[in-house]
């Protein structure tokens, strides 16, 4: 947990896509040739030298892609010639389900993914980035008047602080800083203030930095057949646009597989499936890490495709509408939130969404819609 330096530090150095040319989608040809132009000769020298290593790990990368997933060798083989051929980790082919060369053309990568986003959100790269602390985060929704998880505690260096009366509710515990549902604990109800001080668990007291307490969000009733255990999301990705008003450009259901989950992620088993931005409907489920295609849920029977999210107007107004009135200083934003009895939620904001749950999900890249018109935008005009 915490600020992951080792994070930062793989994020640091931005790998050329290429050796010498850059071989990337169209809608980023105009920022690499920037790129290119603005290089030195050291930089250009060095990006060359890790542009041959990538080009000669791709088969190694390749094998180890089959047996994770259990893929045959002529997919290996053709995995080994498209990402040579396009500068791409085989994994993506993969996880992309790419058949040929040109199919990439639409796509990030994901190893160009962080070196775009520090450029056009370099806010959320910054420890004090708010949609990187929850209490943060919470902060600017309440002040902002947003709808969001009422905090009922505060555990710092494990000292608890009460902010609102605990009492009949179920509670859970999540780090402030955690991502992806990582360190979600369910701690059950308590009769008061004073019984959540007693009975909070010690591998919960003694985590370092800081822990939130909330209630435990109910689920919408129309999604039960898809959440099991766990609280179904939806990641609806803003930019700004042109007039630097936020845009809709992107939106991923998520769910789970594993009735033993507390969380959708995809770390956990999770099944994702892309949203129509216009009516709300499911395309096909699928894992994010590999597995086959999902109609209805593996567990319950409950049907996926074709699906109507509940409240999706209104779901989409509140991410447009936190972007502008609270969290304007990003560029891109993706939110999570939970569709529940009482109307949409923002469960959280994050500043560096990802694009490989967008992309698997949707079957396509974002570079061939709004995204990429606005991504290309953004690094067109930022310094």
């Amino acid at each position: 947990m915490g600020y992951d330096r080792l994070y930062f530090l793989k994020k640091a150095y931005a790998i050329w896509p290429g050796v010498v040319a850059p071989v990337s989608g169209g809608f980023l040809a105009a920022h690499y040739r920037r790129r290119r132009a603005e290089r030195g000769p050291l930089r250009a020298a060095l990006d060359a030298l890790v542009g041959l290593a990538f080009k000669a790990w791709i088969p190694w990368r390749a094998g180890k892609v089959q047996r994770k997933f259990g893929l045959d060798d002529a997919w290996r083989a053709r995995a080994v010639r498209i990402a040579r051929a396009r500068f791409a980790d085989p994994q993506d082919v993969a996880l992309f389900r790419i058949e040929a060369a040109n199919d990439l053309d639409g796509y990030v990568r994901r190893f160009e993914d962080a070196a775009l986003n520090k450029r056009i959100n370099p806010r959320g790269w910054r420890p004090d980035c708010a949609l990187a602390d929850k209490a943060r985060f919470y902060a600017r929704c309440r002040e902002a008047g947003l709808p969001h998880p009422q905090t009922v505690a505060v555990l710092r260096q494990g000292r608890l602080e009460i902010h609102a009366d605990p009492a009949g509710r179920a509670l859970i515990a999540k780090p402030a800083d955690g991502e992806g549902g990582d360190g979600l604990v369910v701690l059950g109800a308590f009769a008061d203030a004073e019984e959540l001080e007693a009975a909070l668990p010690p591998h919960v007291r003694g985590r370092p930095g800081v822990t939130v307490i909330q209630p435990r969000i109910g689920i919408h009733p129309a999604l039960r057949d898809l959440a099991l255990d766990a609280l179904p999301t939806v990641r609806v990705v803003t930019i700004l646009d042109e007039g630097d008003a936020p845009e809709v450009v992107s939106a991923t259901f998520r769910f789970a597989s594993d009735p033993t989950a507390r969380v959708d992620n995809m770390k956990a088993g999770g099944l994702i499936a892309a949203v129509d931005l216009t009516a709300g409907t499911l395309g096909v489920a699928c894992r994010g890490y590999g597995g086959g295609d999902h109609e209805v849920h593996p567990v319950t029977g409950a049907p996926v495709t074709g699906r109507a999210l509940p409240d999706w107007d209104a779901v989409k107004a509140l991410a447009v509408r936190a972007h502008a009135v609270a969290f304007a200083d990003y560029a891109l934003i993706g939110w999570d939130v939970a569709m529940t009895p009482d109307g949409p939620l923002l469960i959280e904001g994050n500043g560096k969404p990802g694009v490989l749950m967008p992309q698997r999900a949707a079957r396509r890249g974002l570079g061939e819609g709004r995204y990429g018109a606005l991504l290309a935008h953004h690094l067109a005009t930022k310094p």
